[in-house]
């Protein structure tokens, strides 16, 4: 009879680890398991899961939210009940009708006539009844004036004559306008001045007498409506000298530099045409006379002309002799002394 055999527990075969030849690292394998390591084929079923993830009790998870309204009401509890913030409010700077008057002379008197003008404009808008207003209306009109504007310096003074409240200062715009139509493009030729001035005299004829610049202003009128014999050249005697020598019309009325040149150009011209005509040879002859005869006519026009700026010239440094004998100009720039006097 055999012995009987001793049995042996089975044991578990263990778990292959990390380090064992069994165990290699899947690299390769793509999704959630790729660089995982263990053994190649799927752990045993009896192998420990991890616990699972505990979810937040529904309590602790209300008081979280309830603590953040909290924190996030507080901030607005506290600016609704606070003060409403005031934006800051620039100073601002009050000029009353002394100040602004100031101002405008200020400006008038460095010669900034149209900075100044803007500021008597606001000083006339914001003070009607003003001290000053009356006085700005016709600065304006001065400004004009003294700013080269005569035209617009007319409509300024013109707007204080149509006005029947500013009676006190018609006198003064009277003698604006007067200087105004004096100061009417100066540069044209007396003839086509004329017009403005006889608007200038019929202005200054129009001051009360007790006007306190009447009397010079009176002076200005009768000497300019009654003139002394003046240098005078006659335009038709001008045109005949020429015709019958040319430049000697112009040496007639002093342009010496013109009629030298008339005289030699048409000779020589009138020369060559006759030496082309001797020669036989009429189409030079023919072109040679044409620009004779041209320079012989405009040397009669140039002599006549010559006469009437003659004439031009010796009115018109009369005209300015008499203003600057009586005192009937603008005073130097940046200088409104006479204008506070006079005007």
């Amino acid at each position: 009879m055999l012995p009987p055999r001793e049995s042996h527990p089975v044991m578990p075969k263990p778990y292959p680890s990390a380090r064992s030849p069994e165990c290699r690292v899947e690299s390769t394998r793509q999704g959630p398991a790729a660089g995982r390591v263990g053994p190649a084929h799927d752990p045993p079923m009896n192998a420990r899961k991890p616990p699972p993830a505990r979810r937040p009790a529904p309590q602790a998870a209300a008081a979280r939210v309830g603590l953040a309204l909290v924190v996030a009401l507080v901030p607005a509890l506290a600016l609704g009940t606070a003060p409403p913030l005031r934006a800051q409010q620039p100073e601002r700077l009050t000029l009353g009708e002394p100040e602004l008057w100031s101002f405008a002379e200020s400006l008038y008197r460095q010669g900034e006539h149209f900075r100044a003008i803007s500021e008597y404009r606001r000083l006339v808008f914001f003070f009607p009844q003003g001290a000053n207003a009356l006085d700005a209306r016709i600065r304006i009109g001065q400004a004009y004036l003294r700013g080269g504007e005569p035209r617009r310096a007319l409509d300024a003074f013109g707007d204080v004559l149509r006005d029947p409240s500013a009676a006190a200062a018609h006198d003064r715009a009277r003698y604006g306008r007067g200087l105004s139509w004096l100061e009417l493009e100066p540069e044209r030729p007396y003839p086509l001045r004329a017009p403005a001035i006889a608007s200038a005299l019929e202005e200054f004829r129009a001051l009360a007498p007790a006007w306190p610049g009447r009397e010079r202003v009176t002076g200005f009128v009768a000497a300019t409506e009654h003139p002394p014999p003046l240098p005078a050249k006659s335009p038709l005697l001008a045109g005949a000298l020429s015709a019958v020598v040319p430049g000697t019309g112009s040496f007639y009325v002093g342009r010496y530099a013109e009629g030298s040149l008339a005289l030699f150009v048409t000779g020589v011209l009138a020369y060559a045409a006759g030496s082309s005509f001797r020669a036989d040879q009429p189409a030079a002859g023919t072109v040679f006379g044409a620009a004779a005869l041209a320079f012989y006519g405009g040397s009669i026009y140039a002599a006549a002309s010559g006469a009437h700026k003659f004439n031009d010239r010796t009115r018109a440094a009369y005209l300015e002799r008499q203003r600057q004998r009586f005192g009937i100009v603008l005073a130097p720039a940046g200088v409104a002394g006479a204008f506070s006097v006079d005007f």
